[in-house]
């Protein structure tokens, strides 16, 4: 590095930090206080791109600020006049592309990721990019081609193959996505999204090969409420309600405050035919929540089963005060008046 260049960044690192640590004795109020500190720092900024004006990484610096403030439109000019300077810069367009999706730009975003890919061909971060904010824009085909692209970049990139498994998948290519979420474990075993996908599509298929994903994902993290939630759902799914309620029961341990799990082991227990044990199960998911509309309804169902409609109206016209709209709810209603 040459010594002005050393000098101008020790200079600009120094009157950052003088900004930041120091306050000016010509402040008369708290409003001023309040919009000071980035005054100060946007018109050292201006002055040291006045005094560089071809120095890009100013215009990034000041594009940072600008976003960290929430002035979206002149973070987004600056970005425009770094890459104007560098259009090389693998952190500009990075950063550019995060200001457009922030304002729900995604063309704009996907967009300039290509443009980054045709300054940097090489860039496995612009093609990850590339491949996700096409993805979010529906455009699975430019997804797919730029995962394709990077795969021959570079075979051992996992997180190409995942994204590749979560286009083809969404396409409706099962196969492939089971193929390809595989081929993702095989070059990083570790990688825990990739088991779970395969844990949901084989779940979906009411194939038993989904417990052993989602306890390979388990494995990875032993917390994962969602793995967790994912076996006992897929026995409840089956109607295999033993092994379901035995895992929720599991995760009670964990968190006893978990609503959710108390219904679906009311539901399990509707399929063992044990209604008491199911209706209790209900009342504890409304102790935990009591805005929770289903597990009043299925309480109220419940007591419907059993004859006691009285029972059944009071909780229905629970479940209506947060349903209002429920039709299946106003139907039960009428049932049991």
């Amino acid at each position: 590095m040459k010594l002005n260049s050393i000098l101008k960044a020790f200079t600009y690192l120094f009157a950052l930090l003088f900004i930041i640590s120091c306050k000016t004795e010509t402040q008369k109020d708290e409003s001023i206080d309040a919009v000071t500190p980035m005054n100060d720092t946007i018109q050292l900024l201006d002055s040291l791109i006045k005094s560089d004006v071809r120095n890009s990484d100013l215009y990034f610096d000041r594009a940072l600020y600008y976003k960290s403030r929430g002035v979206y439109p002149k973070a987004i000019a600056d970005i425009y006049s770094a890459l104007h300077i560098d259009s090389a810069n693998v952190d500009y367009y990075l950063f550019a592309g995060e200001l457009f999706l922030d304002m729900n730009e995604g063309v704009k975003a996907a967009g300039l990721m290509s443009k980054g890919i045709n300054m940097n061909p090489e860039n496995q971060e612009l093609y990850i990019k590339a491949i996700e904010y096409n993805y979010y824009l529906q455009n699975y085909e430019a997804s797919l081609n730029f995962a394709n692209d990077l795969i021959q970049i570079n075979k051992y990139n996992a997180d190409a193959y995942f994204l590749k498994g979560m286009i083809v998948k969404e396409i409706g290519q099962e196969d492939k996505a089971i193929s390809t979420f595989q081929t993702c474990i095989e070059v990083d075993p570790s990688f825990y999204n990739a088991h779970m996908q395969l844990g949901l599509i084989y779940s979906y298929n009411s194939d038993d090969l989904a417990v052993q994903y989602f306890e390979n994902a388990l494995s990875l993290d032993d917390n994962s409420r969602e793995a967790m939630y994912a076996i006992a759902y897929h026995y409840q799914l089956k109607d295999d309600f033993i092994p379901a309620v035995k895992k929720y029961k599991e995760m009670i341990l964990r968190d006893a405050k978990d609503h959710e799990i108390f219904f679906n082991i009311g539901h399990c227990y509707i399929g063992l035919d044990s209604l008491d044990k199911a209706y209790k199960h209900f009342d504890l998911a409304i102790q935990i929540q009591p805005q929770y509309a289903g597990a009043y309804y299925m309480k109220g169902n419940i007591s419907e089963i059993r004859g006691n409609n009285a029972d059944a109206l009071t909780n229905y016209k629970q479940a209506l005060l947060m349903l209002p709209d429920d039709t299946n709810i106003t139907n039960a209603i009428e049932r049991v008046q």
